[in-house]
């Protein structure tokens, strides 16, 4: 079965391609989108610091569109702790008659994400697509994932302003944990995507997207809100919750099904 998905999904991935280019600059040329970045650094008693970004770039030829998307979230943090002893009461140092205290350093978070994803405008309001992508995410216990889809897409709202896009699909799901077996099958997949223009510097988005198979479901949710500065640069608000089954860290003390992200990045136009 696994062999069917990566089959349908190559093949359609390698039809579009052939289909509409005839020379390198056919695939290099007309693509448009949009990259964002965001960052924190804190020092002095404590140390942190944070990179998020984003880009995503899309291209249309006839009938197809082709979009290629990457993000990255990295976070580390220095801190100062009393040690404790076995019994849990904090270490006294003798001469000092004070707390022991050491720097611990570490990642807080460490996701990476690159995928692809052909369209075909197969009616007016409906589409077929596939989806290839990759994950690491240490921190939520995802040392490797990888996804192949294929589906079909329906507009279900379109306007001057904004539109609304369903879409279900099916395919297969490799997935290593940094700590567990590994969760491997088929899956079925749902995604939903919302975009309407408030006023005239102002736009909020809304999606859905969450793969489910017999191992293992995964959900994710994003809220954004972008202003517009200029015809280049805007500032977008963003709001992700993520959600992962089966895939429990015993060694982590933190634990959990469920990640938020809240970031505020400059987004330039592309």
């Amino acid at each position: 079965m696994k062999l069917l998905f990566t089959a349908v999904t190559s093949a359609l991935l390698l039809s579009s391609v052939s289909a509409n280019a005839d020379s390198l600059s056919d695939l290099t040329d007309g693509w448009s989108g949009d990259a964002s970045v965001g960052a924190t650094n804190a020092a002095g008693n404590s140390k942190a610091r944070s990179i998020n970004g984003a880009i995503k770039l899309s291209k249309s030829v006839d009938k197809w569109q082709h979009i290629v998307f990457a993000s990255v979230l990295k976070g580390e943090s220095t801190i100062v702790v009393e040690r404790r002893g076995v019994d849990g009461e904090v270490e006294i140092d003798p001469t000092t008659n004070a707390p022991v205290r050491d720097i611990i350093k570490g990642n807080n978070a460490e996701r990476y994400t690159i995928g692809y994803q052909p369209r075909y405008q197969w009616k007016e309001k409906t589409y077929l697509f596939g989806i290839l992508d990759w994950e690491k995410d240490k921190p939520a216990n995802i040392k490797t994932a990888t996804r192949q889809i294929v589906g079909v897409g329906h507009t279900f709202w379109q306007s001057g302003t904004g539109f609304f896009n369903g879409e279900v699909g099916f395919g297969n799901k490799n997935l290593s944990p940094v700590f567990g077996d590994d969760l491997d099958g088929g899956i079925g997949y749902v995604g939903f995507n919302f975009y309407n223009q408030l006023t005239d510097t102002t736009t909020f988005n809304a999606d859905m997207k969450s793969d489910f198979g017999s191992d293992n479901t995964f959900t994710e949710i994003g809220l954004g809100l972008t202003f517009k500065v200029s015809d280049k640069m805007s500032v977008k608000l963003s709001h992700f919750l993520r959600n992962n089954t089966d895939l429990a860290n015993p060694t982590n003390p933190l634990d959990a099904d469920t990640d938020t992200v809240t970031t505020f990045n400059l987004v330039f136009a592309l």
